[in-house]
């Protein structure tokens, strides 16, 4: 399996989208040397931290929460731009409910 080669990704949380805050919460990710499975678990784990964080105090935070990751993994998979790590967000299984703190 491929490692993918990319310093950095910084996934944003789609905070306008979520809750309609001007300002989106942002964490740095770094998938140096790691495969589409360890690189989509580190951007989903930041997407949950971000998203929950700015979601939970919402009275639709169940609902919000898992759009929120949704679209901020697919946001952040878009930016990376690698086909095994696209490939791999398309049949992953997450299990959103699971993930909140």
């Amino acid at each position: 399996m491929r490692k993918l080669n990319t310093l950095a990704l910084v996934v944003s949380l789609g905070a306008a989208f979520v809750a309609g805050n001007a300002g989106a919460a942002e964490l740095r990710v770094s998938l140096v040397g790691k495969s589409a499975k360890e690189a989509h678990a580190e951007i989903l784990k930041a997407a949950s931290t971000v998203c929950w964080q700015d979601v939970r105090s919402e009275s639709l935070a169940v609902y919000l929460y898992p759009a929120c990751v949704r679209a901020s993994v697919k946001d952040a998979v878009s930016k990376v731009n690698n086909p095994e790590l696209a490939a791999f967000t398309k049949t992953a299984s997450v299990n959103y409910y699971a993930l909140q703190r």
